[in-house]
């Protein structure tokens, strides 16, 4: 019900003062204006008051697992001495928070929390109740340094595990690139504000200073596996079996498949795959010689893996005679120069005095992937990792501020995609809840089901017993 006041304004005339639940308003008959300066505003209830069941940070909260935060920093704090410091969890959700809105800066964060009803909750934070300054998030996160991030990301992917979200089968790896927070005339300088940023190709062609992130992820629901941050300028293929070994670690058990583009599509990743067990789905490249088509390409050889030789197509012979000068992974076969010299393919094979192929010294597997690639179910399955691995490159920079560096250094970079990361993670699972508590309401349902079922059918069984032994 309305409060009626009567108010009297400097030029004499008679004014109604009506306030509401919703706000003051000045009423001159039927027409009203709502007084827009508020002086103080007093809050009733408590702060659960103000975040909707349905609102996403609850859902959130409810999957979020910080129980082993205290303990893990113990040791990055005095515990007998100094001032007492900011909870780390909250600084923990805090930086969360960061990702969970997308925003590049700390000090823009603090003001995003400050003013919002539900970012104090999602900390723990009272309406009235002071915040912590943005240079104490700062340092805080270099005390922290990456493990306590580490730790919440693999917590992460075991929640999503066990909730059925994760099925291990087919794995889909790629890098992307994250611009760095620095101009690009003071890259590789000595005084440079990120001496660990360097050049690298971005999506637009162009070339920026930034960071690569190498991710693995799940081809079921796009749980993110594992992460795995480098300077932008390097090769992204070159890494991938660490990322993969980590992904292996944290699900506890290796996939059936592993895709991706054609940059991992060369001989160490192939047999390193090989050995593992996993078959690699990453279309090889065409191969070429260095005068493009005008002469035979090592596709044109016919290997011999058990004896470690290459027939060319005239028949004869070219043998293994060393690794390749400044290349620990390839190695050289050559054939006879006799042999070469009075051949009639020469032109087509080489100008030189005999034809020589510098190959990766896992040839062999690079050969099986390229007959793989011809398979229906290698395309069907290559088919598969751009929706699933780029889509989760483009919702952490469209929504989660991925798309930019928020601090300085590969460390810092590192921090921020795991932050991301285990953003991503828990929406999948939060997402999952309704499902999972669907499910657990059904099987509890079928268990009272069952119970009423025997209760009723325990007379009957005794019956039959008791008569049976007359029969």
């Amino acid at each position: 019900m309305p409060l009626h006041i009567l108010a009297f304004p400097a030029a004499g005339l008679v004014e109604k003062v009506v306030f509401f639940g919703s706000g003051v308003y000045l009423n001159r008959g039927m027409q009203t204006r709502r007084n827009s300066q508020q002086q103080e505003m007093m809050v009733l209830g408590t702060m659960e008051a103000f975040v909707p069941p349905s609102h996403r940070l609850r859902r959130l909260d409810r999957v979020l697992d910080l129980s082993f935060i205290h303990e893990a920093v113990r040791g990055k704090y005095c515990q007998d001495n100094g001032r007492p410091s900011i909870d780390p969890e909250v600084i923990i959700r805090l930086f969360l928070l960061q990702a969970i809105r997308g925003i590049d800066s700390v000090r823009e964060l603090m003001e995003e929390v400050h003013v919002n009803m539900a970012y104090r909750w999602f900390i723990g934070y009272e309406a009235m109740e002071p915040l912590p300054d943005h240079s104490t998030l700062s340092r805080a996160l270099d005390r922290f340094g990456d493990e306590v991030f580490d730790e919440l990301f693999r917590r992460s992917i075991e929640q999503c595990q066990g909730s059925g979200l994760i099925e291990g089968k087919v794995l889909h790896v790629d890098a992307t690139t994250i611009r760095a927070d620095i101009d690009k005339d003071r890259v590789g300088c000595e005084d440079s504000s990120d001496p660990d940023a360097r050049f690298g190709r971005f999506p637009d062609g162009s070339f920026q200073p930034g960071y690569k992130q190498q991710t693995v992820v799940d081809g079921k629901k796009g749980v993110i596996l594992a992460v795995a941050v480098t300077p932008a300028n390097h090769m992204e293929g070159s890494s991938a079996l660490a990322a993969i070994d980590e992904a292996v670690a944290n699900m506890g058990t290796p996939p059936e498949v592993v895709c991706a583009d054609s940059a991992y599509a060369h001989g160490e990743n192939a047999g390193g795959c090989e050995e593992r067990g996993i078959r690699l789905v990453s279309p090889p490249r065409r191969p070429i010689t260095y005068t493009g088509d005008k002469y035979f390409t090592v596709a044109e050889f016919e290997y011999d893996e058990d004896k470690d030789e290459f027939v060319c197509p005239a028949g004869e012979v070219l043998r293994k005679v060393g690794r390749c000068v400044g290349g620990h992974q390839r190695q050289q076969y050559r054939g006879s120069q006799t042999a070469c010299r009075q051949c009639v393919l020469k032109p087509q094979c080489t100008s030189g005095v005999q034809r020589c192929l510098n190959v990766s010294i896992h040839h062999g597997s690079l050969v099986r992937l390229r007959a793989d690639s011809k398979t229906e179910s290698f395309r069907q399955l290559y088919r598969s990792r751009a929706p699933v691995v780029e889509g989760v490159f483009a919702e952490g920079k469209q929504w989660h501020g991925l798309r930019r560096a928020w601090r300085r250094g590969l460390p810092n970079m590192k921090v921020q995609s795991l932050i991301v990361m285990t953003v991503l993670n828990l929406k999948r699972l939060a997402a999952s809840l309704p499902l999972i508590s669907g499910l657990k309401w059904l099987w509890r349902h079928l268990q009272t089901l069952i119970k009423s079922y025997l209760r009723l059918l325990g007379p009957f069984v005794e019956y039959y017993r008791a008569i049976t032994q007359y029969a």
